[in-house]
């Protein structure tokens, strides 16, 4: 009797926590329903960037050219941060701004000896 009482026990456990997790999982969403909103795809931050690109040529990790290519770059996507961020943009205009901002991100945060320009400087 024992032992039915700790299957009972187990056996209800298990089919509470498998309710449990299939609740959440429907709470998820769909595939391509909804594009997950990057925090730094907002109006304020694309144009904090431009401080970003002006210090990094100030410092050395880029050129001043290449700073005002990536201000280029820049320039061109800014109308599209307030229509991504009022979620009025499309998913081109989306993915077209996300890949501007990480290419102006991963320019302006090399670290100097990490980067291949700096290996013949030490």
């Amino acid at each position: 009797m024992r032992k039915f009482k700790y299957m009972a026990v187990i056996g209800a456990s298990a089919l509470a926590l498998s309710a449990a997790s299939t609740m959440t999982a429907q709470a998820q969403p769909w595939a391509h329903y909804g594009q997950a909103y990057d925090s730094r795809l907002n109006t304020s931050y694309v144009d904090s960037l431009d401080w970003k690109i002006t210090n990094a040529a100030r410092t050395g990790e880029i050129s001043w050219n290449e700073a005002r290519d990536l201000r280029r770059d820049l320039r061109s996507v800014q109308p599209l941060a307030y229509r991504v961020q009022t979620g009025q943009a499309r998913g081109w205009e989306v993915e077209r701004l996300r890949a501007v901002v990480n290419r102006i991100d991963a320019a302006t945060s090399r670290y100097a000896y990490n980067d291949r320009r700096y290996y013949y400087r030490r």
